[in-house]
């Protein structure tokens, strides 16, 4: 008797665990980098991740975020640049940032994706740049940020991989002052250890990186532009920016959005930088950086900018 009725009851118990619904797993919803941050332009220092080829372009991101951190020595990170060569989805880079800095509870920084042609190393996907904020003043006169050097020359003079350095040394010979900070884009980084050694010489303190701008381009092509300490005046409140892409060929809505970002933020444009996928958007935004992609597969321009507060 005792047996029917243990059995029954057991029964009981499995029919109620097997009614019940199980329990729904939900995952923290990750906040997206800030379009905008207010910097103490005399606080800001710069850094560039080193190259691996560990892993693909997620391991890549993490290890490059895990290396600016160590560099920054406790400084907040307030804005990273990545370069993102390769097959992988760029688009997961902004995912990647999230999560780590949200896993060490840091302020999340504003963030530009760029989509380039090579790196410097076979292998590597991803380099990331990032400006920190240190609790000192770092530059007495604040920071200026240098418009670009670009040096351009049919591939018939400037094709083959040795003409690439003089028109490195052309666009490094562009940019002038106390250079705490340099991004050169070539038309082929083959024999990058040479091209990287010529920024080195002559900027032997900057933060330094070096892209292939495109897998294949129509001309032999150098373009740097850097950030540089002031020598005179006070130092300057900054807005930094991430960037806002764009779809087609009309830059407009985004050059209004982009003002208004900065003027929302109390600032007025400083220093716009636009990136492009063809030499076509230089007839309607200026000085542009032409790369393989803007951070979207659709996307076809983007824009960044630094604000002056007032």
């Amino acid at each position: 008797m005792m047996g029917l009725l243990g059995g029954e009851l057991n029964a009981q118990k499995k029919k109620k665990k097997k009614d019940e619904e199980p329990i729904t797993q939900t995952h923290e919803i990750l906040p997206d980098p800030p379009a905008a941050v207010k910097v103490e332009a005399s606080r800001l220092v710069f850094h560039t991740s080193p190259l691996s080829t560990k892993g693909l372009l997620s391991a890549q991101a993490k290890d490059a975020l895990v290396a600016l951190r160590k560099a920054a020595h406790g400084a907040t990170m307030v804005k990273l640049r990545a370069f993102v060569a390769g097959r992988g989805d760029a688009r997961r880079v902004s995912a990647i940032v999230s999560e780590q800095f949200t896993e060490w509870k840091l302020p999340l920084p504003a963030l530009t994706i760029v989509q380039v042609g090579a790196l410097g190393v076979d292998g590597a996907q991803v380099v990331i740049e990032g400006i920190a904020e240190e609790r000192k003043p770092m530059n007495l006169n604040g920071v200026a940020f240098l418009p670009a050097k670009q040096v351009v020359k049919p591939l018939g003079e400037a094709g083959d991989v040795a003409a690439v350095g003089p028109l490195l040394e052309e666009a490094l010979n562009g940019l002038a002052g106390e250079v705490v900070a340099v991004t050169c884009y070539v038309s082929s980084i083959d024999g990058a250890s040479e091209l990287v050694a010529s920024m080195a010489r002559k900027f032997p303190t900057a933060a330094r990186t070096l892209v292939q701008a495109q897998r294949a381009t129509g001309s032999g092509l150098a373009r740097c532009e850097g950030v540089a300490r002031r020598k005179m005046g006070n130092p300057d409140r900054l807005v930094l920016t991430g960037t806002l892409i764009g779809f087609g060929t009309d830059v407009g809505l985004v050059e209004g959005r982009l003002k208004k970002l900065i003027e929302g933020n109390g600032a007025e444009m400083l220093e716009r930088r636009a990136y492009g996928v063809s030499r076509s958007f230089e007839e309607k935004l200026g000085s542009v950086s032409v790369v393989e992609g803007v951070g979207s597969n659709e996307a076809t321009f983007a824009m960044e900018g630094v604000g002056l507060v007032k």
